[in-house]
């Protein structure tokens, strides 16, 4: 009789010992929070690859306005540096 008791009380510790442990429920949370962290900061990346598509196209269009701007003071460069023609002499004044 006392080696059933016995096997009965291993048996029942061993099955009580089966659930979840502390440890593992510790984990099973910390991972929890962990992809809910990695979900946040995906969503952060998004918003962050949506602003800088939006920046580089502002700096392109910067880029080429700049560009339009250079050209342009070249030209009226050059057209000043050009000598003024020589004013014509009227004619029947001496």
């Amino acid at each position: 009789m006392k080696v059933w008791l016995a096997v009965g009380g291993l048996a029942l510790g061993a099955l009580s010992a089966c659930g979840p442990s502390k440890e593992l429920r510790q984990v099973r949370a910390e991972a929890k929070s962990l992809r809910e962290e990695a979900s946040t900061l995906r969503a952060e990346g998004r918003g962050l690859r949506a602003e800088n598509a939006t920046l580089k196209t502002k700096v392109r269009a910067l880029e080429d306005d700049l560009e339009e701007l250079t050209r342009e003071r070249d030209e009226l460069k050059l057209a000043a540096s050009k000598p003024a023609p020589a004013p014509s002499k009227k004619a029947g004044r001496k």
